[in-house]
C-alpha cells in the first residue's frame, strides 16, 4: 500500500453561502474522524491545497485533506462514508482527488456509484501488494 493524499471538496446546493459550506465541512470532517483511523484530517489554508485541487481562497471552506495509508477496506469506509453523508446532508456534490485522478459523487443512480466507486479504489490501488 502506498501513502494517499485525498482532498475532499463539499459544494452545496444552494451555491456561495459560506456559513452553510462551513458547517457542511465541519459535519463530513467530524463523522471522517469517527472512522477511528490514524490519518489526519484537515481543514487546509488556501495555499496547502495538494496538486489537482481549486486553488481559490473560497474553496477552503468546503476542503478536507485526509492524508495516509489505506488498506482497500479503509478506503472502501472512506467513500462509502462519504457518499452517504452526502446524501443525508444534501449536498449538492463531493469530489475526492487524490493527484489528476477524481471520484465526484453527484446524481448518480446506486449502481453507477458502485462501479465508479470501484474503478477509483482499483486505481489507487493499482501496484501495491
Amino acid at each position: 500500500m502506498r501513502e494517499l493524499s485525498l482532498a475532499l471538496a463539499i459544494e452545496v446546493v444552494d451555491g456561495d453561502d459560506r456559513e452553510e459550506l462551513d458547517w457542511m465541512t465541519r459535519s463530513l470532517q467530524d463523522e471522517l474522524e469517527l472512522l477511528g483511523t490514524d490519518s489526519p484530517i484537515e481543514r487546509p489554508d488556501a495555499g496547502e491545497l495538494p496538486a489537482g485541487a481549486k486553488s481559490a481562497a473560497a474553496i477552503t471552506f468546503g476542503t478536507l485533506v485526509v492524508g495516509g495509508v489505506f488498506s482497500r477496506s479503509a478506503l472502501r469506509a472512506l467513500v462509502d462514508l462519504v457518499a452517504e453523508w452526502r446524501r443525508r446532508t444534501g449536498a449538492r456534490k463531493v469530489s475526492i482527488v487524490e493527484g489528476d485522478d477524481s471520484l465526484t459523487l453527484e446524481g448518480l443512480t446506486p449502481a453507477e456509484q458502485r462501479e465508479l466507486v470501484e474503478a477509483w479504489i482499483r486505481r489507487r490501488q493499482t501496484g501495491d501488494d
